[in-house]
């Protein structure tokens, strides 16, 4: 067996963080650490649905330390707090025991000959007063916890006054906010039907949006479905006025009207984490994000790399903007995977260029919308629309399972997943 002697740490363990690391660690070249300041991995798509109660704590997470151990890889608990690019070093802070003051690993550094910075990004609230204090986020499967106790709490709390009306307010018309109304209506007929609590039709909930439409970023068709689909559900659809400040219990929005709510979701856009401004000397964009080059290396340094939603990356000559998204991060990923011992042998390789595939948005249990490229390219986008797209949707995460388990064990954990649901409820009810 060859020894590994080239030192390859990620920051980050999200979709980008451990794709990557679980590529890199079947390859003996490489000493791969992946560090996280979590201990386990949820695919961000799937937050939603934590957050509504149809996924348990804990239910889809990955722990990274025997993920690594079976795929060849290190995990290393902490947050980064400082990149040296000179010497080559990671500091990390203190790890505690959480919820306490407890110590568990001190300060250290990690050397590396190649690092990749994949962390990911936040909810942008553009500065909008009040947000930080009074919305609920969802950047993370805590705050999506946290989020469904509260509703759940709610829904406990309400359950004897039929006239008593659920009110949730989320901002951000895109596929995170559409896709909690819609999940949220689901969740709660399913509460209804396996808790005795109250109904989808206790539910008012206002889908904000200084966008046109929802969705602005697909077809215009695809998106008036959407829309259609949601007021059918009794979601109220706000498009084409934003929110100028946030009070608790209710938004002001710019035309003056005031949305009272129990509960407020900030699910509008991404931007780079606070953090990464004083991480190293990056060249950052407007939303702080590293910039990278063609082949995802960081601009200004040497051996830094940058994959995933806190990367600034061209996605061709033009000059267009990679999305921060799932599909983009998993293509970065893999391309990088493949790069990789050709870049550190300072070897020629063709740039990374980004392929959007499409767009999938769920709409609840058995419909989403979206749609695919045309074939051949250049004409209109191909909708999808009902149970087939729902289908290409749920897919979605069963190739990300592929990658990192293999298909036999992503196959097994699908079966669980339905035999799981025969047994027991649907919605998580504590």
């Amino acid at each position: 067996m060859a020894t590994r002697t080239h030192r390859v740490v990620i920051v980050g363990g999200g979709a980008a963080g451990v794709e990557l690391a679980t590529r890199l660690g079947k390859q003996a070249a490489f000493e791969v650490a992946l560090v996280d300041r979590d201990p386990s991995h949820f695919w961000k798509p799937r937050l939603h649905e934590l957050a509504a109660g149809l996924l348990g704590d804990g239910e889809e997470a990955v722990p990274f330390l025997s993920h690594g151990t079976t795929h060849g890889y290190r995990y290393e608990p902490g947050a980064v707090h400082r990149v040296d690019t000179a010497t080559k070093q990671v500091a990390l802070a203190e790890v505690h025991l959480p919820g306490t003051d407890e110590l568990i690993l001190p300060a250290r550094t990690l050397g590396y000959d190649t690092l990749v910075l994949a962390f990911g990004s936040r909810v942008n609230d553009f500065g909008t007063p009040g947000v930080l204090d009074y919305c609920d986020m969802l950047d993370s499967p805590t705050q999506a916890v946290r989020l469904r106790r509260r509703i759940l709490a709610l829904a406990l709390r309400t359950a004897g006054d039929p006239s008593h009306k659920i009110r949730i307010g989320i901002v951000g018309a895109g596929a995170t906010g559409v896709e909690l109304a819609a999940e949220l209506h689901h969740a709660f007929n399913d509460m209804h039907r396996y808790g005795g609590l109250a109904p989808a039709t206790k539910l008012d909930i206002t889908l904000m949006d200084m966008a046109p439409r929802v969705l602005p970023a697909v077809d215009p068709r695809t998106s008036a479905w959407a829309q259609r689909i949601l007021e059918h559900m009794g979601v109220h659809v706000r498009v084409g006025v934003g929110v100028k400040s946030v009070q608790e219990g209710s938004f002001t929005l710019t035309d003056g009207a005031h949305i009272p709510c129990d509960i407020q979701v900030w699910a509008a856009g991404v931007v780079g984490h606070e953090f990464v401004t004083t991480l190293g000397p990056f060249e950052l964009s407007r939303d702080r994000r590293i910039i990278v080059d063609a082949h995802l290396a960081a601009k200004g340094v040497e051996d830094v790399y940058a994959i995933g939603d806190c990367a600034f990356a061209a996605s061709s000559p033009e000059g267009t903007v990679v999305p921060p998204t799932a599909q983009a991060a998993h293509q970065q990923a893999s391309w990088l995977a493949k790069a990789l011992p050709a870049l550190v042998e300072g070897r020629a390789t063709a740039p990374f260029r980004y392929h959007a595939k499409g767009t999938l948005v769920s709409l609840g249990a058995r419909q989403a919308a979206g749609e695919v490229p045309s074939v051949p390219p250049g004409r209109s986008v191909l909708p999808l629309r009902g149970w087939l797209a729902k289908m290409l949707y749920v897919s979605l995460e069963q190739m990300h399972r592929v990658t990192l388990h293999g298909w036999v064990r992503a196959t097994a954990l699908w079966l669980a997943d339905r035999l799981r649901r025969t047994t027991y409820p649907p919605v998580k009810l504590h």
